[in-house]
């Protein structure tokens, strides 16, 4: 073989080696694009489920904000039309401030006032009506009481037994007594079934 075709077939070989190099070079380039594709793809899928789990759990917490906001929003209404209702109430008792409820709540606590002196309080203006009753219906009763009208009285009778034991069956001690045990009926009725008291 001549220097010519020796130079030639060299470079033959030069040039097959650099395509194939070329080549191989080319393969590689696609396969490290298509593996930088599709690592940026899963790194992009993980952030974008990472930022998506964090906002649904932000916006699960913000929920969870707003409800307890609105539901102590809606609690202390609920309390305040319930202590607007008792007001009311109070404010009423006056009117009921008669001589028959005032006949009643004393005979009711007759059985607690044992055979000692006994002090009635009423409201002002009501003892007469008291002494009248207990003339009627009690004369024994009448002659160890004292009876004595009070401002703080608003209805019905405090009885005090030797000074010691007071027994306080006055409106305001009704309503006071009926409230705690109707208290959560009147919010259920008020504010629909399942809310109970406030």
């Amino acid at each position: 073989m001549g220097y010519r075709e020796l130079l030639w077939a060299l470079e033959e070989e030069v040039a097959r080696q650099i395509r194939e190099h070329r080549t191989a070079a080319s393969r590689e380039r696609e396969r490290l694009l298509e593996t930088t594709r599709q690592e940026l793809t899963a790194r992009r899928e993980r952030v974008f489920e990472e930022e998506r789990c964090r906002l649904e759990e932000e916006s699960a917490r913000a929920l969870s904000r707003a409800r307890l906001e609105m539901e102590h929003a809606i609690l202390g209404e609920m309390r305040q039309r319930m202590a607007d209702l008792r007001r009311e109430a109070e404010a009423r008792l006056p009117a009921m401030n008669d001589p028959e409820a005032l006949s009643r709540l004393v005979d009711e606590i007759l059985p607690e006032l044992g055979e000692g002196p006994v002090e009635f309080r009423v409201s002002e203006g009501q003892e007469e009506q008291l002494r009248t009753h207990l003339g009627r219906h009690h004369p024994a009763l009448l002659l160890r009481a004292t009876i004595n009208g009070s401002r703080n009285v608003r209805g019905g009778v405090e009885a005090s037994l030797g000074g010691r034991q007071i027994i306080d069956n006055t409106l305001s001690a009704r309503l006071h007594n009926a409230w705690q045990l109707l208290e959560p009926e009147i919010a259920a009725i008020l504010f629909g079934v399942g809310h109970g008291g406030p």
